[in-house]
């Protein structure tokens, strides 16, 4: 029978092999990140003559791909017979680790059969990953008509110099990549520019290294066109081509087989000391257990506290007390107040350590509605990560009173600069920022998390926007969490009455389109600078959504744009912010089958080439009358007013 000490000794020893085994996986990867990002998309002009056939083949052939690539980052299939073959081809960028590689290859086949249901040809490009079917052997293509850029993000300050340096960029990741079986990348910096330019290769792995130069090279060139910008994509058959000046990637070519060297090294000389560490870091831990609790319960005794702060933040660290939230506060002074929520108002607060935070204070009483949402918020958000949503930074409860810690905006809210007397007129490149930044951050919650959420209160006062008048999509307090299986549920309506899809208003009936009508008010809005609605207009202007749509059946839509826009822009990018209203048109449909995903809108927004289909009538309009304009919905039209 071992002896304690050898108990003891079995331990340390399971302990250390664990930690260097993990070694070079943390050395290489920090942090999960799937890249479901969509850079393109394509569908063949020809539809199946036997969808039955190609449904089913394409659902085999989708089957043998994921058992390959979940473990090797690639994978080719054949299924079927005759014409009703199907070939297919999946591959992640190889910085991607197999659980991400596998994420965003189910959500490439999830969405290429949005897309593409009939055609007996498509791809689906995301930043991470690639995915095609066809019914012919197409391994072996490089290009093809199907070919397109990708240009976002702001201009660079000094454009010939910045094109310049991408322009070296992208020949030597090229190289790198003929050399390195098709992957690679790199970074470069140039005196002049304010930050780094990173670049990627990728050919799929079934081209000849000769066939990968011609892709990569036609890439360079279509890429070309954004180099105004600071971030581009070029996309062909055979390859994908980037360059940011965001670091995108995790690892580089160059620098893999020397990361692998040094986690050899760290675990061969350093396991004492990683172990050591790591018994440190067990105790600490421990005792942080004690103090941190994430999900307030509401049986607490009135006076008790519960607080928590992340903790992957470096300028938190310490959790949010209640005293340490209302000195942040000046004790949740008038002059700190910012802004109103559900149940509460939001105070700007100041750490002690001068760090800004934007505090909402729930006045729940014993409302156990606003003790849900308080769980639910804390729940959801403190596992959802975005660019384009707002932050949960922790929180506090102490008896009833119940206080969420965001990080700050310093921008405020989307509303106080559409539609404020004194706010300074955004331009039209801030608001399609915006409309873009907004639409990102929906697709995430709506398709791209592990978790679907509906947000159910999109408007223009949960639309935050930081320094750079990027837009955070703020409270939710009133999301709804789908299970997979589940189409739609009936639930008590909640939202603003104006922004509220007509299904889930008059029925109840909440679908996954419900925040796409929402976001679509919410365009019309951004590019018109007015609300929904506005009672001193005349009656035929006072609902926008009405007003504008009979312009645009009028072939008069320009006129919906906002007057300061076309004031302060003479030469404004008409075509653009045509597309954009048709989208908006597109998004308030009536019938929540008719509207597009929001990442369908995130591609048509991005898009030069992509036909837009034609909207229909939207909703929640009747010429008839004015009272009558929500047809059967007994719902008065009143600014701000909230179903609850």
């Amino acid at each position: 029978m071992p002896s304690p000490n050898t108990n003891v000794c079995l331990s340390w020893l399971a302990l250390y092999v664990l930690l260097i085994s993990a070694i070079p996986n943390c050395v290489l990867r920090l942090k999960a990140d799937p890249q479901i990002v969509e850079a393109g998309h394509g569908c063949s002009l020809i539809n199946t003559t036997n969808a039955n056939a190609l449904t089913e083949n394409r659902k085999n052939v989708f089957s043998l791909l994921v058992e390959n690539i979940s473990s090797t980052g690639f994978a080719t299939a054949l299924f079927g017979n005759g014409t009703n073959k199907v070939y297919g081809l999946a591959q992640c960028r190889n910085d991607l680790s197999m659980e991400d590689c596998t994420d965003c290859y189910a959500a490439a086949q999830k969405q290429i059969v949005i897309y593409c249901p009939f055609e007996i040809g498509a791809r689906m490009i995301f930043d991470g990953c690639f995915l095609r079917y066809e019914n012919y052997t197409f391994f072996d293509q490089a290009q093809d008509a199907g070919n397109s850029n990708v240009c976002i993000s702001d201009a660079s300050s000094r454009p010939k110099l910045f094109s310049e340096t991408t322009q070296r960029l992208l020949a030597d990741v090229r190289s790198k990549a003929l050399k390195n079986e098709g992957f690679a990348t790199d970074e470069i910096s140039a005196n002049g520019l304010s930050a780094a330019i990173y670049g990627l290769a990728m050919c799929r792995r079934t081209l000849t290294t000769n066939s990968c130069d011609v892709c990569l090279q036609h890439a360079i060139l279509l890429v070309e066109r954004c180099f105004s910008l600071q971030d581009g994509r070029g996309l062909d058959a055979g390859c994908y081509l980037r360059y940011s000046t965001l670091p995108f990637f995790t690892i580089s070519s160059s620098s893999s087989s020397h990361s692998k060297i040094v986690a050899i090294l760290v675990g061969t000389l350093g396991g004492a000391v990683i172990i050591a560490l790591l018994w440190v870091l067990f105790i600490f831990r421990h005792s942080l257990r004690k103090l941190y609790k994430k999900v307030p319960d509401p049986s607490q005794p009135e006076e008790s506290e519960v607080y928590f702060a992340a903790d992957d933040d470096p300028e938190l660290d310490h959790p949010f007390s209640y005293d340490s939230l209302r000195a942040a506060t000046k004790n949740f002074d008038a002059s700190m107040k910012i802004g109103e929520g559900g149940f509460g108002h939001v105070y700007k607060g100041v750490l002690s350590n001068g760090r800004e935070i934007a505090v909402k204070k729930l006045v729940v009483q014993q409302s156990t509605r606003a003790l849900d949402e308080f769980v639910t918020e804390v729940k959801l958000i403190s596992a959802v990560r975005h660019r384009n949503l707002v932050r949960l930074l922790g929180c506090c409860t102490r008896g009833l009173e119940k206080l969420l810690v965001y990080e700050f905006m310093p921008n405020m809210s989307l509303d106080k600069h559409l539609f404020a007397n004194t706010a300074k007129s955004l331009s039209w490149k801030t608001r399609f920022q915006i409309i873009l930044g907004t639409a990102h951050g929906l697709s995430y919650l709506n398709e791209e998390c592990r978790l679907i959420i509906l947000h159910r209160d999109i408007k223009a006062a949960n639309i935050l926007l930081d320094n750079d008048f990027q837009a955070k999509i703020a409270d939710f307090g009133l999301a709804k969490v789908f299970p997979e299986d589940i189409t739609h549920l009936t639930t008590r309506v909640g939202g603003t009455i104006g922004y509220t899809a007509p299904e889930y208003a008059v029925h109840g009936q909440l679908t996954d389109k419900a925040d796409v009508y929402s976001y679509g008010m919410i365009v019309l809005e951004i590019v018109s600078g007015r609300k929904y609605f506005d009672s001193k207009l005349p009656a035929p202007m006072q609902l926008l959504l009405e007003w504008a749509w009979n312009l645009y059946e009028k072939s008069k839509a320009f006129r919906t744009v906002d007057r300061r826009l076309i004031e302060e822009e003479p030469e404004l990018n008409k075509e653009e912010i045509l597309k954009v209203i048709q989208i908006a048109f597109l998004c308030t449909q009536g019938s929540p089958e008719m509207r597009p995903l929001m990442s369908q809108v995130v591609s048509m927004l991005i898009s030069n080439t992509e036909i837009l289909p034609q909207p229909t009538r939207p909703a929640f309009i009747d010429d008839n009358s004015t009272s009558n304009r929500l047809g059967s919905a007994n719902i008065g039209w009143m600014e701000g007013s909230s179903v609850a």
